[in-house]
């Protein structure tokens, strides 16, 4: 058999467990997302962005929008085979990749006009009517490469996107951001061999529609080598590993009219943050408010696609769950609550953000607060984990996830002191999101029963209160001159620029976050550099302002030699609710301060992220003016970041209405001098 054939039989074989695993379940209990995974260290696709009737909503069946994955076809065909009846597509698709994979992805715009987009209406952005889309490989450390002669594909590129041709062209008065394809992009992703293992995901990223295409379903999930890369290196840890199932949990929400229609254009008053009315269970779902906007209809939040699915728990060892935040707008403040006590049960946290976390082993359960930023409700941890772990393990009672954000979670049934414990054969939980408040300027998110879970069983004798996490597979992060080693040919793209200048040593930058001046309810991003000092750097200034994605807002260059380039950020929110800051192509630090001896010390915490959550400001600020001025008083988040990987890329509130709303800046990354 020739190597293509075989790859193409492989890629076959992959295909038939695809189908298999898209069947639907017999009964309500949650699926396993379907995989799609490489061979022979490449996966090849064909991604078809189209409708499709979404069958797990009952009494309702709306049309969303999903992603419809299969091996690319030999034969040129933009189209997947046949899909068995009740596949389940917009529960999404898992991809499957490790180190040193090339991720190819042909995309194919199939999707319908909008027919609510608030953006589609401004003058310069009717385009936007016609639904186009790209593609983004969230949190991952790859390249945001243009085509070439040589490579006529884009990497992970957010400045390209793909029009149906079926729908109406744009017009001459329509402001097109980055390039224009008609039908189909072609997209390349080298994933470097020493990528760290993890948790993450896909999404469309067109502005002005990301909260529209995320609310109908374009996501899905992609992991890169195994939890086992990254956990449980000692043998007895490990063999206890390989008992443990992985689950993956992909959360979705999307608000379904009276007319059987996705509200593309979601809203955060469509349910009352409570239930008030009789029937309104909260498992799954929620009653519409009656009139506009929601006219009575439901807001589903799913699993996996699944609506208040059961989480069978079928060893007493407990199981390892990876949960990724799908929701264009929605923060999830998650919990897991015993159904005899009513309390909740402790999580051990093993990853953030696709990143194993390693708290330092004197960390206090505050400092493990700041460094996951605040997303983590820190709780102690058993009292007699053994003290040979190598870093103090994390574990949390709940978890704030806002948009993007990803946790990776050990769960097993544990009594009130957190220990494991027998579950019998009646122990069940409430997987469940309480009600979030952003801010008093902020969105009211409802609380919702998730999941039923079942515990049974009693843990093996030799099983571990907590699990080890080691470093090995984020030793790239940790000294990311490995990872700008192998990226140095894909950088060297990316050709100098003489006004692209380092910062000054100790020097940092700052980002702001709000409306735009004087009071308009429309989001943007200012920014300043500080000097040593933390005063702010004349004619470096500039104020709120809405995306332009034509102007980069700033240029990192990269150290001599394409090393990394690491530099302190400062991020102000000075609006009136929360925002969640992230940006691509990179991970950060958080830091944090303490008076040692009568001088500040910064800490740097064992937790990475791509994302994080900045406090509302206290008080009213309409401009930055008002903010020196001390109208408000702001709670900055401090950032450490370093840039290992040239190109233009992003940066961003990742809620998809302020994102959307023009809470978004072009950054630009630059290779050193020869």
């Amino acid at each position: 058999m020739s190597l293509r054939l075989r790859s193409h039989f492989c890629l076959f074989a992959v295909w038939s467990t695809w189908l298999a695993a898209a069947l639907p379940a017999a009964a309500a209990t949650l699926a396993e997302l379907p995989v799609l995974q490489g061979q022979d260290g490449m996966l090849d696709l064909l991604v078809v962005a189209r409708p499709e009737p979404i069958t797990t909503f009952s009494p309702y069946q709306p049309e969303g929008w999903v992603y419809d994955i299969c091996p690319r076809p030999t034969d040129g065909s933009e189209t997947c085979p046949a899909r068995p009846p009740g596949t389940n597509l917009y529960g999404g698709t898992r991809l499957q990749l490790q180190p040193g994979d090339t991720l190819k992805m042909h995309l194919v715009n199939k999707l319908p006009v909008v027919l609510d987009s608030e953006h589609a209406r401004e003058r310069g952005f009717h385009y936007l009517a016609s639904n186009p889309t790209n593609l983004h490989t969230h949190g991952m450390l790859v390249s945001p490469h243009w085509p070439t002669r040589k490579s006529p594909t884009y990497g992970d590129n957010i400045y390209v996107m793909t029009l149906n041709p079926d729908n109406p062209p744009p017009d001459g008065d329509d402001i097109l951001h980055g390039d224009v394809r008609l039908g189909s992009t072609d997209y390349e992703i080298k994933i470097p061999k020493s990528h760290p293992s993890g948790l993450f995901w896909m999404h469309a990223h067109l502005h002005g529609l990301t909260l529209n295409q995320l609310n109908s379903g374009l996501s899905g999930v992609i992991t890169v080598g195994h939890p086992a890369d990254y956990l449980c290196k000692d043998a007895d840890c490990g063999a206890f590993l390989q008992t443990l199932p992985v689950r993956h949990l992909l959360l979705k929400d999307s608000q379904v009219l009276k007319s059987n229609r996705i509200l593309t254009q979601a809203v955060p008053a469509f349910c009352k943050p409570k239930a008030v009315k009789d029937g309104d269970t909260r498992q799954g779902s929620c009653l519409g408010m009656h009139g506009e906007p929601s006219g009575g209809g439901r807001w589903f939040f799913s699993l996996n696609g699944q609506v208040y699915p059961h989480i069978p728990v079928a060893s007493g060892n407990g199981e390892i769950w990876r949960i990724t935040t799908g929701s264009a707008t929605v923060s999830y403040d998650l919990g897991l609550r015993d159904d005899a006590s009513g309390q909740d049960m402790l999580m051990q946290v093993l990853a953030v953000d696709g990143v194993a976390v390693e708290p330092d082993a004197n960390a206090t359960s505050a400092e493990l607060r700041t460094m996951s930023g605040t997303r983590i409700q820190a709780v102690p941890c058993p009292a007699d984990v053994p003290g040979k772990l190598a870093h103090k393990p994390l574990c949390a009672s709940r978890v704030l996830l806002m948009p993007s954000s990803r946790v990776e979670l050990w769960v097993a049934h544990r009594d009130a002191a957190g220990r494991l414990a027998p579950a019998g054969d009646n122990a069940t939980a409430t997987l469940y999101t309480a009600n979030v408040k952003t801010g008093p300027a902020g969105d009211h998110w409802p609380d919702i029963d998730l999941a039923r879970v079942s515990f049974r069983g009693t843990a093996s004798a030799r099983a571990p209160q907590m699990l080890s996490v080691t470093g090995d597979a984020n030793a790239a992060l940790r000294d990311p001159r490995r990872l700008s080693s192998e990226l140095k040919a894909g950088n060297a793209l990316f050709r100098p620029e003489a006004d692209c200048q380092p910062l000054a040593p100790g020097h940092k930058r700052r980002i702001f976050m709000g409306f735009l001046p004087g009071g308009v309810i429309e989001f943007g991003l200012g920014y300043e550099e500080l000097d040593e000092n933390g005063n702010a750097v004349p004619g470096t200034f500039l104020s709120i302002a809405p995306f332009n994605p034509d102007t980069p807002t700033l240029c990192v260059p990269l150290g001599p030699g394409n090393t990394p380039a690491v530099e302190r950020w400062q991020i102000v929110n000075i609006a009136g609710e929360d925002h969640n800051f992230h940006i691509h192509q990179t991970k950060f630090s958080l830091l944090s301060r303490d008076v040692v001896g009568g001088r500040t010390v910064e800490h740097r915490g064992g937790v990475l992220h791509d994302n994080v959550p900045v406090p509302h400001a206290d008080g009213l600020c309409r401009s930055v003016d008002e903010w020196r001025a001390g109208a408000c008083v702001t709670h900055a988040v401090e950032l450490e970041i370093p840039f290992t990987v040239a190109g233009d890329f992003a940066y961003h509130c990742h809620i998809g209405e302020h994102v959307d709303d023009g809470m978004m800046a072009r950054i630009r990354v630059r290779a050193d001098k020869p």
